[in-house]
């Protein structure tokens, strides 16, 4: 019971921060910005965003090929059409507010329709996910100096006075801080000691779950062709910009949009879609405020993520619930029952 309470908990918090977010970015909008966002929809040109989505199929499949080089270095030889449609269920997954569901829905699938380990395959996501992030911190790298002085100013102007405000309210104030710190503390003293007590006989599972994990991990310098799987971490990440920048040709006042403007919307917007699941609210928040950073008017600065967004949303959903249907048609040779004990 308190599990299933505490998954519900979770679910309602990520639900209430993506209907807040939304709200958040919309809040703003009088009348007549909202007619001409809605005219930015109806005259866009979707022929570029359909352009962009195949762009984004591309890079898609240049993942599937990378995770399974990656599941072949540990000795398992999985079809490319498994590996492919369980990257996009993942993706699908991805937008329900449970935490990691992607990941492990795609090792799921593989563990039904190729026999391959619940937690050697998870090992390999979460490779997947470290050189992800490597590929991320060079994005923000490059658009770090193209844009300091923006990047500069923004750091100063939300972060770095905002935090000096703050530090200066606590040294006036300290007494509720430390109530606060040791609040904290207690809280954190007292859920360790819960998981003492309900950790007791899953110590040999957990060992089991890390070993495979371990061996996912190692991966990465088992590929066989290292310059290959490279090449699909780079095309993946190049891929996902270009995606961006074809959806720029869908509207006028975005079309003349360079590396440079692109750049920090990408990298910025990425976040967005780490951090909430699919994205929702937050990808529309952010990106939105980087336009108008960049003079581009509100109500464009706010259609254009949807646009975006949107057209990702239906696309994954569709791609995800097409790829459910042909794996067990495409795997009809095989039972297809899974590993009783897959984690």
């Amino acid at each position: 019971m308190n599990k299933k309470l505490l998954t519900a908990l979770k679910i309602g918090i990520f639900v209430a921060l993506g209907l807040f977010l939304v709200w958040f970015a919309l809040k703003d909008l009088d009348a007549d910005k909202r007619a001409k966002m809605q005219s930015s929809f109806v005259n866009a040109r979707y022929s570029w965003v359909a352009l962009s989505l195949l762009v984004g199929i591309l890079s898609h499949l240049s993942r599937a090929m990378r995770w399974k080089s990656m599941l072949e270095a540990m000795g398992h030889h999985p079809k490319l059409s498994n590996t492919f449609f369980a990257v996009m269920v993942g993706y699908m997954a991805n937008y329900a507010p449970i935490p990691r569901l992607g990941e492990a829905s795609r090792c799921g699938i593989l563990n039904r329709y190729g026999k391959i380990p619940f937690t050697e395959s998870f090992g390999t996501v979460v490779a997947e996910r470290l050189v992800d992030v490597l590929c991320l911190m060079l994005v923000f790298l490059i658009t770090f100096f193209l844009q300091f002085q923006k990047i500069n100013g923004l750091a100063h102007e939300y972060v770095l006075d905002k935090i000096a405000a703050k530090w200066d309210m606590i040294s006036a104030h300290p007494l509720p801080s430390i109530l606060v710190l040791l609040l904290l503390a207690g809280g954190f003293w007292y859920f360790l000691r819960l998981r003492k007590k309900s950790g007791k006989g899953i110590m040999s599972k957990l060992i089991g779950f890390l070993s495979g994990f371990y061996e996912g991990l190692k991966t990465v310098k088992n590929i066989r062709n290292p310059w290959a799987f490279a090449g699909h971490s780079i095309f993946i990440w190049v891929s996902y910009y270009f995606s961006l920048q074809l959806c720029f040709q869908a509207l006028p006042e975005t079309a003349g949009l360079g590396l440079s403007i692109g750049l920090p919307i990408f990298a910025l917007g990425t976040l967005g879609v780490v951090f909430t699941p699919g994205g929702i609210g937050l990808y529309q928040v952010i990106v939105t405020q980087v336009m108008l950073l960049f003079a581009i008017s509100e109500p464009v600065a706010n259609a254009f993520p949807w646009i975006v967004w949107t057209s990702q949303f239906l696309f994954i959903l569709a791609a995800g619930l097409l790829s459910l249907i042909l794996l067990p048609i495409l795997n009809k040779e095989e039972n297809g029952s899974p590993d009783p004990n897959p984690a």
